[in-house]
């Protein structure tokens, strides 16, 4: 009986000493989580271009996994998920949990190339025609697209139609001539010639009111008629005589011959 007494009284011990322990890592734990920084996320490429586009958007699709424990290693994993779908996002590099408790997320974005027109108001896209989220009023931030056909994509997915590619193209062309800031647009509205086979298919809008330099073809479409470089040495060099592209007239047609421009009768 003694033994068995003795037997019993060990038992006790250790459960006793089991429920102890259990109680100290409960109230270490909860310590632990009471005294934890608050969780904070971090976008750490983000261009400054994007901050106050952006940033709303982003922070907005994790905000409810903030409040959540953050030794919760899964969050990582749902943060990548969830951004990944956010349309300012093309990839999501990683995300990480630093010991202070900050997310830091790395991610390669979309930048907006211009505003493209759609039933009085303007969406943005990125240089490859992916819409990007958001719908706005005119901005000379960006070059406008008017006159594609089609209406807008969801946000995330490319813009199908071949008018919008062209005014990317011709946009892109632009983007390191020393006149761009006088080039506000481009119209596509007759692309291809589709309302007017005789009319400029694409059309440059200057910033005065009414301005418009006659393009002509889309790029990679010219028959008998200036390419893209032609066109451009032509406005360079209004530009470098005049100081403006438009040689200050208000239409200019650079379309037909290599070494000058005409106003259109």
């Amino acid at each position: 009986m003694a033994i068995a007494g003795a037997v019993f009284a060990v038992g006790g011990l250790v459960l006793a000493g089991s429920v102890a322990l259990a109680r100290l890592d409960e109230r270490v734990n909860r310590e632990l989580l009471e005294r934890q920084p608050e969780a904070s996320v971090e976008f750490v490429d983000l261009p400054e271009s994007l901050m106050g586009l952006a940033v709303g958007d982003l922070r907005g699709s994790i905000a409810e996994l903030l409040g959540r424990n953050w030794t919760d290693d899964v969050r990582c994993r749902e943060m990548a998920e969830r951004v990944s779908r956010i349309g300012w996002i093309a990839e999501v590099r990683f995300v990480r949990r630093t010991n202070s408790g900050r997310f830091e997320i790395s991610a390669r974005y979309r930048l907006p190339a211009a505003m493209v027109a759609d039933h009085g108001d303007y969406v943005l896209i990125d240089a490859d025609g992916v819409r990007l989220p958001g719908v706005y009023v005119y901005h000379p931030r960006w070059y406008i697209i008017d006159g594609v056909e089609g209406a807008a994509p969801p946000v995330g997915e490319k813009w199908p139609g071949a008018d919008l590619r062209a005014g990317l193209t011709i946009i892109s062309a632009l983007r390191n001539e020393p006149f761009r800031p006088q080039i506000v647009g481009v119209v596509v509205d007759n692309f291809a010639g589709r309302h007017n086979p005789r009319a400029s298919h694409m059309e440059l809008i200057t910033d005065r009111p009414g301005g418009r330099i006659r393009w002509g073809s889309a790029p990679g479409s010219e028959v008998e008629e200036n390419i893209v470089s032609q066109k451009l040495a032509l406005l360079r060099q209004n530009f470098l005589q005049t100081g403006r592209a438009d040689a200050d007239h208000e239409v200019i047609d650079v379309s037909t011959f290599p070494d000058r421009f005409h106003i259109p009768g």
